[in-house]
């Protein structure tokens, strides 16, 4: 297997107090025997007044520079690890046109796309990130809570649209952060999928494996106090592996001291 990074970040490129630099964090991957690293920025998000900007994506200035820092490293490091460049896409169904300009307008920069789901209509119809933080769950999605599959289901169905929209560049494309719809659920004291929810996931994979879309399995989740899980959880992951899907190990680093984080431990599961 390949050891490839699918999923890291630029410490300080939004996150201003972090001072890692990204060399350090590319040196550090080298050091541990990577092959492949890819960084990711999310893209930017719709401007649309409906989608609470709790957490934003790169504005246009930071596209710049994002692109910019990608290439120096690239460049400086191309004799000792493969850099990937990437966007982190947050699906929203009703702005696939404009995801799809954007993506057009980065073919001939981007090496991969990554594409995931983390906002959903709250019970007024806002579109509200799901893993900020359990209290936006418990107060904008309390009438959705009262049957937590209903909750599951709503996400695992946006997950099927992102993976049957057109993205309108031809390169590989990677789900990730499946399942993040779990992050709180010990701490909100969510029950776990039922049948039906699984039977969800089992055709998205075929739907994915069918487009040959590869399976982000994210090493962060590890360290989500009341979760402690990746995403999706290693027997998900295992399930996705067995049905011939692309899985690749990635650990969200922002930091020197994430770089690697519990490649080990998944590796048992995907190699």
């Amino acid at each position: 297997m390949l050891k490839k990074d699918g999923h890291t970040h630029i410490p300080n490129l939004i996150d201003h107090k972090n001072n890692d630099n990204l060399d350090d964090l590319i040196e550090r991957a080298i050091s541990l025997g990577f092959k492949e690293y890819t960084i990711a920025a999310t893209a930017p998000l719709p401007d649309e007044s409906n989608v609470n900007r709790s957490q934003l994506g790169l504005t246009s200035d930071d596209l710049t520079t994002y692109k910019l820092e990608v290439d120096r490293v690239a460049d400086k490091y191309q004799n000792q690890i493969l850099i990937k460049r990437a966007f982190e896409i947050n699906y929203f169904s009703d702005y696939e046109n404009q995801m799809r300009r954007f993506l057009r307008s980065q073919a001939e920069w981007v090496d991969e796309v990554i594409l995931s789901v983390h906002f959903m209509p709250d019970d007024t119809g806002i579109l509200r990130r799901i893993d900020d933080n359990a209290e936006i769950i418990s107060r904008y999605f309390a009438k959705t809570l009262t049957t937590p599959q209903v909750f599951y289901q709503r996400y695992f169905a946006l997950m099927a649209q992102s993976v049957e929209a057109i993205i309108g560049v031809n390169k590989p494309i990677r789900i990730a952060d499946f399942g993040i719809i779990k992050r709180f659920q010990q701490t909100l004291n969510l029950p776990d999928f039922d049948d039906s929810i699984y039977k969800q996931i089992g055709d998205i994979f075929q739907m994915m494996a069918t487009r040959d879309y590869q399976l982000e399995i994210n090493a962060a989740g590890f360290n989500d106090v009341g979760y402690g899980d990746t995403y999706p959880a290693l027997d998900v992951a295992a399930s996705a592996f067995d049905m011939g899907i692309d899985v690749v190990y990635s650990s969200h680093a922002q930091s020197v001291s994430e770089v690697g984080q519990f490649f080990n431990e998944i590796e048992e599961v995907i190699k």
